[in-house]
């Protein structure tokens, strides 16, 4: 049998998704002319070039969406074609789509508009709305290759189970969306798709693993979609991207027919969760899906009904701030926006503390004993099938968490054990917290850095330090937009003292002028499996 020869399987998977987007959508050049307009924002130039009708859909929300639609404003049709001409755009500028489907896309929102003319109803409260999907969620036909060649061209014949609730709902699919080879990196790249850029500084990383759906919905390409995360891959790309995201605890959502790299790991699973442009998007979403109960059919999904907390609205609550896990420290955008959030919060009564965690550093071995436990033997597996070479970005994340041959049973159950005394450690940390309060009263969220800077240039730094340690300790984590970056207002330290030289490397690449106006965003952290808590503690701190 001949192997195929892994650039020929890319070049072709990267063809035929160019080649799904209709001629009147393709516009040869269009990176070109954003950049010789002066644009770096790939919202900003597609609102200048679109029409004014396919811009007045794609800047709502997915409420005001729902609305327009049940009302009849809108149909199905009109804005399933608006989405998909924004994705099909700005896919041509950052490259974040890994599967094309708008001709189904079009098709599924004319039998919506049929359902709503013959019934007078709509057929669930996702009626005609666009969700895009990370590459890594399965449906029928369409290839979840996540990032390897080895996958390309080997479609799937299930449909996930989140999938097949949305649909019942009356969500449309029209794009899925590009990660990492093995989604083992914190931006997004891979030999089968090439380099996903940020949508909002188009010569930034998108961020991963979730980098395609972040850069995809920041253009305005998507009112809503589904990332995972496993050590910050919501959340990461979120934060570059300036959404709101909602990284849940384990069992929450469905992970059903999810193609996963080391599947099976369950000492410190990955799990999925919605990204958006509002918080009311993020969170009504989960509710739904909480709601449909799919515990009843997935055995990992925890039988936990959705908790209403609306009568603790106007409640006063204890806010602990992780400013600085002891290794790389945040860049001065971050450490502002931090301390704004702490004063916002003071100044609506709320009582905030500054916290360290019991143990980042243990935390971190932890994780990576988790993530290289294989030894990388299922990453080197698959790229062996194509002869494709390990990309440089996840070869720079995957070594400093890789032993030299893989874990025994007993050593596995060794790190399991590890686990599981680190989250009796951070739930004893947890409830100490009263004796550094005011009210005597344990912390009701954790609020820190997502990660250390707000952005970076492609080939960044491979630290996850301010989101692994909420993986392993199962929290429930909601991404805040808070500020954005301020080349007037950020300066770099002059009395900075680095921990090491990699805290020195990255505080040295905090450039104000590049990032400049870049999004900075904060995560509220929960115990586990306190989703709603966490996402009513980020409304608080939405409000003015």
């Amino acid at each position: 049998m001949t192997t195929k020869d892994w650039k020929e399987i890319a070049a072709s998977k990267q063809r035929s998704v160019l080649n799904a987007i209709p001629l009147k959508w393709t516009v040869p050049g269009i990176k070109d002319d954003m950049i010789s307009k002066g644009f770096v924002k790939t919202s900003d130039y597609l609102d200048l070039i679109l029409g004014e009708f396919d811009v007045s859909i794609t800047k709502q929300n997915v409420a005001q969406l729902q609305q327009a639609i049940e009302s009849k404003k809108l149909t199905a049709v009109q804005v399933t074609e608006a989405f998909c001409h924004r994705a099909a755009l700005t896919h041509q500028i950052v490259n974040c789509c890994s599967e094309i489907f708008f001709d189904e896309a079009i098709e599924r929102a004319n039998e919506l508009d049929a359902y709503l003319k013959e019934n007078g109803k709509t057929i669930g409260p996702l009626h005609g709305i666009p969700i895009s999907l990370k590459d890594q969620v399965d449906l029928p036909g369409k290839d979840s290759s996540i990032g390897f060649c080895s996958l390309v061209d080997h479609p799937r014949s299930e449909c996930s189970l989140l999938a097949k609730n949305l649909l019942d709902q009356g969500a449309v699919f029209y794009v899925k969306t590009t990660v990492p080879m093995a989604m083992m990196a914190p931006e997004t790249v891979s030999n089968v798709f090439g380099y996903t850029y940020n949508s909002v500084n188009i010569n930034l990383s998108a961020g991963g693993s979730s980098g395609g759906e972040g850069a995809l919905i920041a253009a305005g390409a998507s009112p809503l979609g589904f990332g995972t995360d496993i050590g910050g891959s919501i959340r990461i790309p979120s934060s570059f991207h300036g959404l709101y995201a909602l990284k849940p605890s384990s069992g929450r959502i469905s992970y059903l027919n999810v193609t996963n790299s080391v599947s099976g790991q369950e000492c410190m699973p990955s799990v999925i969760g919605p990204m958006g442009r509002s918080l009311e998007d993020v969170t009504a979403i989960t509710k739904l899906v909480v709601n449909s109960e799919l515990w009843k059919v997935d055995p990992k999904v925890l039988p936990v009904p959705w908790k209403n907390l609306d009568s603790m609205k106007n409640d006063k609550f204890v806010f602990g701030m992780w400013r600085f896990d002891t290794m790389i420290t945040p860049h001065p955008p971050v450490l502002r926006a931090l301390e704004e959030t702490a004063q916002k919060l003071r100044s609506q009564g709320h009582e905030v503390i500054d916290i360290e965690l019991p143990d980042p550093r243990g935390f971190m071995d932890t994780a990576n004993k988790i993530y290289g436990a294989d030894s990388g033997f299922e990453l080197a597996s698959e790229c062996r099938k194509t002869n494709e070479p390990v990309v440089p970005v996840v070869r720079k994340c995957v070594s400093d968490a890789l032993t030299e041959i893989p874990a025994t049973v007993n050593q596995w159950w060794d790190i399991c054990n590890e686990a599981y005394l680190q989250r009796q450690a951070f739930l004893k940390f947890w409830e100490n917290t009263a004796k550094l309060s005011v009210s005597g009263k344990p912390i009701d969220a954790i609020i820190s850095p997502v990660w250390p800077t707000t952005s970076s240039l492609p080939d960044g730094p491979p630290t996850i330090n301010y989101t692994a340690p909420f993986n392993l300790c199962d929290c429930a984590s909601v991404v805040v937009p808070v500020t954005n970056v301020s080349s007037e207002l950020d300066k770099k330290s002059t009395n900075f003292v680095p921990v090491d030289q990699a805290d020195q490397s990255i505080q040295d690449s905090f450039d104000a002028d590049l990032v400049d106006n870049m999004p900075v965003c904060v995560q509220v952290v929960t115990k586990k499996l306190e989703e709603e808590k966490a996402l009513l503690l980020a409304e608080i701190l939405t409000r003015n």
